[in-house]
């Protein structure tokens, strides 16, 4: 979760300043995207081509994981 805050603060830094004025802390919602690996975000199909890349990615897995909470973040 402090990688992913630390992440958007480097790339968008409105956005990390606009969650902070407004007391919105990154626990309320990337622990549930990093517990469940977006599962319950997105749809089955996109689920199942998204783990199929987890899965592929068996040494990078936690950087993965970390960019794409950061995309979602970003383009939601």
């Amino acid at each position: 979760v402090n990688q992913l805050k630390e992440l958007i603060r480097r790339i968008d830094q409105p956005l990390h300043e606009h969650l902070q004025t407004h007391g919105v802390d990154y626990l309320q919602f990337s622990f549930r995207w990093m517990n469940n690996l977006l599962t319950r975000e997105i749809p089955l199909p996109c689920t199942i081509r998204l783990w199929d890349t987890y899965l592929a990615e068996s040494d990078g897995f936690a950087i993965f994981q970390l960019y794409v909470c950061a995309a979602f973040l970003l383009h939601w």
